[in-house]
């Protein structure tokens, strides 16, 4: 009796010390699935400073972070980056300094290909207007292009890049103020050597109304970059178009993918081995948001038109990230629990991690859901990787007080 009474007590004071620590352990998903979580990685956490909103890339031998730092100053944003092994192990833990130009550098994005990353983001190093730039990294960290790759300057903002890689070059796409049509998404290919092939922007998607929050994937022998379009006034859709290696757009009147008239929004997609999968956020209500998705073949034919639904609630759940093992896929986005709460800002909010696993290979998609973080303040902008088999997830998290760039290893059972 007494032993048992001596376990039960540094039972529960392992469990009361767990809670109390700031980067705590969350349980493996529950209801018999076959997926176990890491521990959460601490890509970079700094006392003082603002490291945010963390993306995620893989070499073949090491996933590659990359976040936002404001350690020159509260306003001022830089790149930095750090190895993570396929363990969860940090390989650069002070941070790789990408580019620390003047001014603010946010909103990054990178892939892989021929021996190196392209990482691209939102620059205000003119202090007139956004531009978009970018650099190679080498897979060890070393950055060839420390003054930064021009991809989008001149006379129009242009925000929100994102890019993929064909085999052979680098698609960088992203939105920009067109002449007396709104936001517009236009892009450009980048070669490994660094040379931006299309100087002149290759113009993706331009109509009356706005055409934003471009993303973009490589799959079969053709991209596919997905937008919210909202050419049709107050019933906004996602859309997309096809764009080959040689930077032709198959589909410049753009393809309609949802049929939601639930003012879908923040759209993602990944090849899921046979198809596209392209999944948003749905308004199911003035504070809630639930998770819908298609799959658009490499001919252009959405294969879901009745759509498959990956994440439903009264909560608001939103920004989903998606990347794909074969023909399963893990969506990960953030779910929102702050309803009626007094909050001061985005470091307040009380949100999940949440993500879902995507079964591709049936006439249905079957979706199972998985718990990332649970209820942690700020969780933010998650994003995923995999290296074939496991995935890793990362995300913005407020729990120290300030922004801080976590992540955590969603592993197969071996």
């Amino acid at each position: 009796m007494t032993m048992r009474i001596a376990l039960r007590a540094l039972f529960l004071l392992l469990t009361v010390f767990s809670m109390m620590s700031p980067y705590a352990p969350a349980p493996a998903g529950a209801g018999g699935l076959k997926e176990s979580l890491g521990e959460e990685i601490p890509i970079s956490v700094l006392k003082g400073t603002e490291e945010e909103d963390p993306v995620i890339g893989w070499d073949g031998t090491n996933y590659m972070a990359v976040w936002q730092s404001n350690r020159k100053g509260p306003y001022d944003y830089n790149v930095y980056a750090t190895r993570v092994n396929p363990a969860g192990k940090i390989l650069d833990p002070q941070g790789l300094p990408i580019s620390t130009a003047p001014s603010n550098q946010i909103f990054l994005d990178l892939a892989w290909g021929k021996g190196v990353y392209l990482m691209v983001w939102q620059d205000l190093r003119s202090h007139r207007r956004w531009e978009v730039y970018g650099a190679r990294v080498r897979s060890d960290g070393t950055v060839l292009d420390p003054e930064g790759i021009p991809i989008a300057v001149g006379k129009h903002n242009a925000r929100h890049p994102q890019v993929a890689w064909d085999g052979r070059n680098f698609l960088a796409v992203w939105m920009e103020e067109g002449e007396g049509t709104g936001w517009d998404v236009r892009g450009a290919r980048i070669s490994p050597e660094g040379t931006v092939l299309d100087p002149g922007r290759l113009l993706i998607a331009a109509a009356p109304g706005d055409q934003v929050q471009p993303v973009v994937a490589w799959g079969h022998d053709q991209y596919l970059v997905v937008w919210m379009d909202q050419r049709r006034g107050s019933r906004p859709n996602i859309s997309g178009s096809r764009v080959s290696s040689a930077g032709e757009v198959l589909d410049p009147e753009g393809l309609i993918l949802s049929q939601s008239t639930k003012a879908p929004s923040f759209p993602a997609v990944a090849w899921g081995g046979k198809q596209f999968v392209v999944v948003w956020a749905d308004q199911a209500a003035p504070s809630a948001q639930t998770l819908s998705g298609v799959r658009v073949s490499a001919a252009g034919k959405v294969e879901d038109f009745k759509e498959f639904v990956v994440a439903t609630g009264s909560n608001l759940q939103t920004f989903p990230s998606v990347q794909c093992r074969e023909e399963e896929c893990l969506v990960v986005w953030e779910e929102d629990h702050s309803q009626g709460r007094p909050m001061q800002g985005i470091e307040s909010i009380v949100r999940d991690v949440r993500g879902a696993f995507l079964d591709l290979t049936g006439a249905t998609v079957i979706s199972r859901d998985v718990m990332i973080r649970p209820q942690a303040i700020g969780n933010h902008f998650a994003k995923v990787a995999t290296d074939g088999r496991d995935f890793l997830v990362v995300w913005k998290d407020y729990r120290t007080g300030t922004a801080a760039s976590l992540g955590r290893l969603v592993i197969r059972a071996r």
